[in-house]
């Protein structure tokens, strides 16, 4: 029998999908709960978590399954059904009804429900499926079994281990490259390694992507991914079925690498944007002796593997046809067009920017002719756009042409303001709607108006992300600065400093905050400085490593100018160093002399949190080390320190939580749950019961009182923390909690206990 769950309801609707409007994973969601997107900016459609919801291995998000029980909620839901779902499907009438014997064969529903469910089946199939698909997210949750993976000599099929890298559509204005298609093809079956290398803007990406739809059913795989200055990095944050919070990122690269290693030349990996050199990215050999296929989309030349260059689209009816894609007025001024064309040689962005400049009317064809003819190179930033080989810039022109008509829009100051900002967002993009919100934005007006004009991309459903030949230019004549982008840099500020929430977009953010450290003019160095300095500490909370290790860089360069630091400052930085080496090298020696050094530094009086937190980051260092009576030494104090503070902050939980389970292991479990009690108490009457520190402190008391014999009170504060998580964790760490859940009550010789599927609304004396 199959189940009425989402995963069984959406996979009918996706088999009515034409072939020809078949979308990504994340757009199908977002356009089926675009009612929901609409009033939740910040919440991040993942395609791993996505790719579980359509598989049946994870609950949708309950934020979802909650709003859907809202009294307008079905007709809002049914709205954006009739609205999305079935423009895009060739026979609703036959999804609707194959849906109805869904519900209507699972015995596991009531005969009143089901009777319920369909009353509005066949005269509002809109509403009807509505019904049926709100009744699916919010009943009781069963994992579906996945099918296991095959060993042969063709690639495993990575759908149900690999939960991204599903290849964007290539744009609906791609064409011309027929002939450079079955060339790459060709080239690949001959050689299974390519570099396609060519000059920004020319369509190397998009080139790609139409290789991967063009080819699709010759493929067992394809497989999708942004580079993003590192292959291990790139690696290890593929989303793998079997991570596990805990991984770090050395561990993961290891598994994924040797998952990759053993696929077949039946998989296609394409590495998009892979703007480096052989001698600067250290992993390269590694990928070169896969054995399945790999493209690489690149603007410089690598002796390795096999070269293809993409060239200038040649034939000049395939540009002019490009141009009128986006300007109306092309055949009227058709001989003037094709001198623009010849202008930018045949640059296909540049053809595409001035054809969108036309349109808007800000200058006729004429003037725009004259003003690139007379346009010239800027030298100094010639080498960021062209082929690369040795730094050495070939194609510094077509830099200089859009560069011209960069200017030529003469945008707004707040237009400005917009693009220094989007300089940030990884190439990954980032949701229209949130980062507006990071903005303040009112409305998505300005940002729209980009799109429209060309300079910022929309990849997929409501993602945004610049150019990369535009971000170049951005960076270069826009200059975004601390002071400059002060909002931007506030809203990621204040989003850090609430350390005790989780957020599922993370990583997106932690990719701007890189990018930020990487890109911004410092003209403000004190407000930097806490920009840094808090937003460590939340990285540090996700063991964000590669962003933990450039945030430290950065302080360093400041704090190197004693005048513009305080003792503290100092103090802070080697205490994140030591975070570093302890945390992420696990070299504790060397952490411990950095964190002594902090603490020898530090001025108690000034901050006694601070003070705290480097003396039980100390006893937290020792402890890991094996030395538990100097741990507890400097826990205690850290401890003491904190009782003349009067605050409740995600570090001071930590603080307790840490020191809990030292006394706890040595031998003092009844002290340990009464510190972490009183803490409990703190958090639900300054923060509230329903977030990740209060859950935290259940859970580890549930835990402690497993050593004492308690197995009654565990069990009841283990449910409780349940409850809490199952509202704000992701599903692979809710996961991970209740295996460890099940480890400690095993230990005590208690089985099969699901703390998932248990649910108590008991108060518990905290």
């Amino acid at each position: 029998m199959q189940r009425c769950d989402f995963s069984s309801v959406i996979g009918i609707i996706r088999e009515y999908i034409s072939e020809g409007n078949r979308v990504s994973q994340p757009e199908l969601i977002y356009d089926l709960f675009y009612s929901f997107a609409e009033k939740n900016e910040d919440f991040e459609f993942d395609n791993g978590q996505i790719n579980r919801w359509l598989k049946g291995i994870a609950p949708v998000s309950p934020k979802i399954s909650e709003f859907y029980q809202h009294k307008s909620a079905p007709q809002n839901l049914a709205s954006d059904i009739g609205t999305s779902m079935f423009s895009i499907m060739y026979d609703t009438a036959m999804a609707a009804e194959n849906i109805y014997t869904l519900v209507m064969n699972d015995i596991s529903i009531s005969e009143q429900k089901r009777n319920k469910l369909t009353a509005g089946y066949p005269e509002d199939i809109a509403a009807f499926i509505a019904t049926v698909i709100i009744f699916a997210i919010n009943r009781k949750f069963q994992k579906s079994d996945v099918k296991s993976l095959t060993m042969g000599t063709l690639s495993p099929v990575t759908d149900d281990m690999i939960f991204d890298g599903e290849v964007p559509k290539p744009c609906k204005h791609f064409c011309g490259r027929d002939t450079e298609l079955e060339n790459l093809h060709e080239l690949l079956d001959k050689n299974n390694k390519v570099f396609v290398h060519g000059i920004a803007g020319i369509g190397k990406s998009e080139f790609a992507k139409a290789y991967a739809s063009t080819y699709q059913k010759e493929y067992t795989n394809i497989l999708y991914f942004n580079y993003n200055n590192s292959l291990q990095k790139m690696i290890s944050d593929i989303d793998f079925a079997d991570d596990k919070p805990s991984d770090d990122e050395t561990m993961r690269f290891r598994k994924h690498n040797r998952f990759l290693r053993s696929l077949k030349d039946d998989t296609l990996i394409i590495v998009d944007n892979f703007n480096t050199t052989a001698s600067k990215e250290t992993k390269l050999d590694i990928l070169m002796k896969y054995h399945c296929r790999v493209i690489f989309t690149t603007r410089s030349y690598f002796e390795i593997g096999t070269a293809f260059e993409l060239a200038e689209i040649s034939d000049i009816h395939t540009l002019v046809s490009l141009a009128r894609k986006f300007y109306s007025k092309t055949e009227n001024n058709r001989d003037i067009v094709v001198k623009i064309i010849e202008a930018v040689h045949s640059h296909t962005l540049a053809v595409e920017m001035s054809a969108r400049l036309l349109q808007k009317g800000m200058l006729e064809a004429d003037e725009l002719l004259t003003a690139l003819e007379n346009s010239s190179v800027n030298p100094d930033i010639a080498d960021k756009v062209g082929i690369n080989k040795d730094g050495i810039n070939i194609k510094a022109t077509y830099y200089n042409h859009i560069r011209t008509l960069f200017s030529l829009y003469l945008l707004d100051e707040g237009r400005q303001s917009i693009m220094g900002c989007m300089a940030f967002v990884p190439q990954t993009g980032i949701r229209g709607r949130m980062f507006a919100k990071w903005l303040e934005l009112d409305t998505m007006d300005e940002i729209n108006d980009l799109v429209e004009l060309g300079f910022i991309a929309n990849p997929e459903m409501d993602k945004i992300s610049l150019l990369p030949m535009v971000r170049d230019i951005a960076i270069e004549d826009l200059c975004p600065s601390v002071t400059g982008c002060a909002i931007l840099l506030n809203s990621i500020h204040q989003i850090c400093l609430r350390h005790g929430e989780d957020i599922l977009y993370y990583e997106t953010l932690f990719s701007v905050i890189e990018n930020i450290i990487e890109i911004i003019e410092n003209d403000s160095t004190a407000e930097y400085l806490l920009f840094l300095e808090d937003t460590f500490s939340y990285m540090e909370k996700y063991r964000y490593e590669s962003g933990m290790r450039k945030a430290v860089k950065a302080m360093k360069v400041l704090l190197s100018d004693e005048a513009v630091s305080t003792i503290n400052d100092r103090a802070l930085l080697l205490n994140n160093q030591a975070s570093c080496e302890g945390l992420l090298d696990k070299n504790y020696p060397k952490a411990i002399v950095l964190e002594r050094k902090a603490i020898s530094l530090c001025n108690a009086n000034d901050n006694l949190v601070l003070a705290a937190n480097l003396n039980m980051n100390l006893g937290y260092l020792y402890h890991y080390s094996g030395d538990f009576d100097n741990a507890k030494i400097f826990m205690e104090k850290a401890m003491r320190l904190l009782s003349l503070s009067n605050v409740i902050t995600n570090d001071i939980v930590i603080m307790v939580r840490n020191y809990a389970r030292l006394i706890a292991g040595m031998g003092e479990p009844h002290n340990a749950v009464e510190a972490m009690k009183k803490c409990a108490i703190l958090v639900k009457s300054e923060n509230t019961d329903k977030c990740t520190d209060y859950a935290d402190l259940i859970f580890d008391i549930a835990a402690i009182s497993l050593q004492v014999g308690n197995t009654d009170a565990a069990k009841l504060y283990f449910i409780k923390a349940f409850d809490i998580y199952r509202e704000i964790l992701p599903q692979a760490d809710l996961t991970e909690k209740a295996e460890l859940a099940a480890e400690y009550l095993k230990r005590v010789g208690i089985t099969n206990y699901n703390f998932l599927m248990l649910s108590q609304n008991t108060e518990l004396p905290v």
